[in-house]
């Protein structure tokens, strides 16, 4: 779980959004409005039960709100498995900021913004770039023992092409610095320590996650 907040490269390979549940009873979603206000609070890493009851409406019962229309393919996020969006008649903010649209990844809550937006955002903000190659990912955390963590990160839809271009034993070209980057926020429960060591072997990582798939395919199937 640690590592797919790293990386979300990772967390494509999941078949569907998640959202862990708050671990406190007294966290129960159940009496939560599903409205633009608490979706700002999911965003800016203020409610953790407003990430989970947004995740459970609109992934386990599929009872999204008038306002959030699942969004259109978006060249941007081309390739990116496991990622659900959706646009906004009613905007929501992040941190103050207008939000227009809004993104789940696993225990990512993220709006979309073009780059020059979002590099403002992560200076404004003071997020640091994470240890990692393969992508790039900035974060802060509120709570540097168990989190959430404020955070940004590229599209990974040419990471993970990259990725599998090794495992076909082809020398990927670099890719050139995406246009636009998610900005939100992460609720895994973890230490800012855990994530640090984590993004530290997030390369090292990918690298034999490649090389495993590659033997995959190079292994005769005898069934």
């Amino acid at each position: 779980m640690t590592f797919l907040r790293i990386l979300p490269l990772l967390a494509l390979f999941m078949p569907c959004a998640a959202m862990a549940q708050p671990a406190s009873a007294s966290d129960a979603s159940d009496d939560i409005p599903l409205s633009p206000e608490t979706l700002s609070d999911a965003l800016s890493c203020r409610s953790h039960p407003a990430a989970f009851a947004f995740a459970s409406a609109l992934f386990l019962e599929n009872k999204a709100p008038a306002w959030m229309k699942g969004a259109k393919d978006n060249k941007a996020t081309e390739g990116m498995i496991g990622l659900s969006g959706f646009t906004l008649t009613k905007p929501a903010a992040l941190l103050g900021e207008p939000v227009s649209n809004v993104y789940f990844l696993q225990d990512w809550v993220v709006t979309l913004w073009p780059r020059a937006k979002a590099e403002a955002f992560i200076k404004a903000q003071k997020l640091e770039r994470a240890p990692i190659k393969a992508t790039e990912q900035y974060y802060r955390f509120l709570d540097p023992k168990a989190g959430p963590m404020l955070g940004a990160f590229e599209p990974t839809g040419g990471a993970l092409s990259a990725m599998m271009a090794k495992a076909f034993g082809a020398e990927p070209t670099p890719a050139p610095p995406s246009g636009s980057l998610f900005v939100g926020c992460n609720y895994t429960a973890a230490s800012q320590a855990e994530f640090l060591e984590a993004a530290g072997q997030a390369d090292a990582m990918t690298g034999a996650a490649a090389k495993d798939i590659g033997k995959a395919l190079d292994t005769p199937d005898t069934q």
